[in-house]
This record gives structure tokens, C-alpha cells and sequence, in this order.
């Protein structure tokens, strides 16, 4: 299911295997970071920042996703690519983090706010659990989108905008873990010539 919000792909095996190697190579402490304390707060769960090597996964995954849903606006499309009136903004992978759940464990609704672009990677479904969008509507009316999960969906990616609220919901019935690879996309700050006053 995709829509003009979000892009769902599965990802190639080259690249489940490059996470795999930054999930299995990752300190399994939790760094000092106020990010990732902040983040492990609000999904209430066991959160590991992961780096991304030479910035492989954002050229070769993330990359054509962050042009397709940034150049699918009419604006940005006609002033960058059409008048190239303006460059396309930079854009960077901020974070980039796994999660680890057992069963009964759930993320509640949440957004990314302050990032552009955000996205998560189904690495491991031990068994049926539900991923789900929320779009408001008016009246305060929210609509669900869920994508039920199965063990086949191991490797699928959802790419979308940082404000649109999703959660995760609890699976029963084993004792394996549910691991995801999340992340946020965002843009880089302009830089100053250093010949530009600051103020």
C-alpha cells in the first residue's frame, strides 16, 4: 500500500545485510547521547544508535526516497528542477537507531516533529504484530492506515514524513524479539560564506 504520504519498499539483501552487520557490530550499551535518552523516554524501549559507514545506506536506500517524496510538491519540483530558481536543501541522515521489543511491548503513537523525513525497517517479525499510520481529519477524527506484519515482512521499509503519527503494536506467543531500524532524515544547516556578516 502506498500513497502521496509515504513509500514502501523492500529493501535489497545487500542491505539487510549491511544493517544486519551495524546491528550485530553495535555496542550493545547505551551511549550518552540526550537524543537517544529523549527517544528511549517516549517509545518506552530499548533504543541503540547505529552509524551509518560512510554514509552507504542514505546514498544507496534512502537517497532516491528522500528526492521522490521532497520533488513529488509541485513547488519544490518547479523551483528546483523546472526554474532551478533554487538548489534542492542538503539532506541528511541524523539518526539512525534499532529497537528491540518482546512481546507485549508496543510503541505508542509518536511523531518526529522536528526532522524531515523519517523511515522504518521491519528487521525481524517473530510472529503477527500491526504497524499503523494515524491521520487526523476534521472534528479531531483520527484514521488508522495499519500494515499487519508477518514474518515475510522481514525487510520491508516505510519512508515518511517525520509529522506523520504512527505506532507499533504488541505480538504474543513467543519468546523471540521484534527488532526495527528507525530513522530520521533532516536538512543541513546553510552555510555561511565566510565572507557573510552572521547577523
Amino acid at each position: 500500500m502506498e500513497n502521496s504520504l509515504w513509500i514502501e519498499r523492500r529493501l535489497t539483501e545487500k542491505a539487510m545485510i549491511y544493517l544486519w552487520d551495524l546491528i550485530n557490530n553495535s555496542p550493545k550499551e547505551i551511549p550518552e547521547k540526550n537524543s537517544l535518552r529523549q527517544l528511549e523516554v517516549r517509545l518506552k524501549t530499548p533504543t541503540i544508535f547505529l552509524q551509518d559507514k560512510d554514509n552507504w545506506f542514505y546514498e544507496n536506500v534512502l537517497k532516491e526516497c528522500v528526492d521522490h517524496l521532497y520533488l513529488q510538491k509541485w513547488n519544490n519540483y518547479y523551483e528546483v528542477v523546472v526554474t532551478k530558481s533554487r538548489p534542492a536543501p542538503i539532506f541528511l541522515l541524523n539518526d539512525l537507531w534499532v529497537n528491540y521489543q518482546k512481546q507485549h511491548e508496543f510503541i505508542s503513537p509518536h511523531g518526529h516533529g522536528s526532522e524531515f523525513f523519517s523511515f522504518v525497517i521491519f528487521m525481524k517479525i517473530p510472529c503477527v504484530s500491526d504497524f499503523s499510520f494515524l491521520l487526523g481529519h476534521g472534528n479531531g477524527e483520527v484514521q488508522p492506515i495499519p500494515f499487519p506484519l508477518c514474518p515475510e515482512d522481514e525487510g520491508r521499509m516505510l519512508f515518511f514524513p517525520a509529522w506523520l503519527f504512527h505506532q507499533v503494536f504488541p505480538f504474543y506467543g513467543t519468546e523471540e524479539e521484534r527488532i526495527s531500524v528507525a530513522g530520521n532524515i533532516g536538512i543541513a544547516p546553510p552555510v555561511l560564506d565566510e565572507n557573510e556578516d552572521e547577523y
